[in-house]
């Protein structure tokens, strides 16, 4: 490793107020499976483990804080609050915010025609980041860590508008056609460490939105979000949907 990802890695740490006992457990965090991919052939020694267990983590300290905070909501509003929270939007925007794409390992295959790193590769290193915390340094330091990151978007009626963009359809599906909408997956394209989904919604059997996303889930917000677009109920060219 050069001296410069040390010293960025070391300026991640400052940034956190977090200092790694074991720095190769931050490593593998910031190592994206495309890297991993290109320069050993294998993704074992990527951050998708670390960011499988941060997703855990994320979702359990977001749960016990907004509960703090927001103590006479109902699960209803929590379960909002928490997708708003959790959403790949909101995780991009923290990993700008602490510098994370400066860090990151990230292969020349996943990488924007720009240059530039998608959002959805800065939320994934910003799940490995806490996962990598919590391993490092227990639950309770990754959970102060989370609060940190979440506290400034602690606002209810921004969160209660939330851009969990398939609730968002549900509901006016339901009041307005009386149905739910269908969610049908298209198909799916890429090696494994890339494998890009491809998910449409219908609604009374008419295709209401397509999307792409790096899971199915992420495919279907997307698409729910081309709905909402086309119905007016978004602006267009609002942000990508979440994982």
């Amino acid at each position: 490793m050069r001296g410069s990802d040390i010293d960025k890695l070391n300026e991640l740490c400052d940034v956190i107020n977090y200092y790694f006992k074991d720095i190769n457990i931050l490593v593998q965090a910031m190592t994206h499976s495309s890297f991993s991919y290109e320069t050993t052939g294998s993704v074992t020694a990527s951050n998708e483990v670390l960011e499988f267990l941060g997703d855990a983590v994320i979702n359990l300290a977001t749960a016990n804080l907004l509960i703090e905070h927001f103590p006479g909501s109902d699960e209803g509003d929590l379960s909002k609050m928490r997708a708003e929270l959790v959403s790949e939007h909101t995780l991009a925007q923290i990993a700008k915010q602490i510098g994370l794409y400066d860090v990151l390992f990230i292969g020349k295959s996943a990488r924007v025609t720009s240059g530039g790193i998608p959002d959805s590769i800065l939320a994934d290193g910003l799940e490995a980041l806490v996962g990598a915390v919590f391993r490092d340094g227990g639950y309770n330091t990754a959970s102060e860590l989370v609060a940190r990151f979440l506290l400034s978007f602690l606002d209810d009626g921004t969160l209660l508008k939330g851009t969990d963009y398939k609730t968002r359809l549900q509901e006016y599906s339901q009041k307005f056609y009386k149905v739910l909408p269908e969610y049908r997956l298209e198909g799916s394209k890429g090696p494994d460490h890339l494998r890009i989904f491809e998910s449409s919604v219908w609604i009374h059997g008419k295709k209401m939105g397509e999307g792409k996303g790096r899971s199915i889930k992420a495919s279907e917000q997307q698409a729910a979000l081309r709905s909402l677009e086309k119905l007016g109920l978004v602006n267009h060219g609002h942000d990508d949907a979440g994982k």
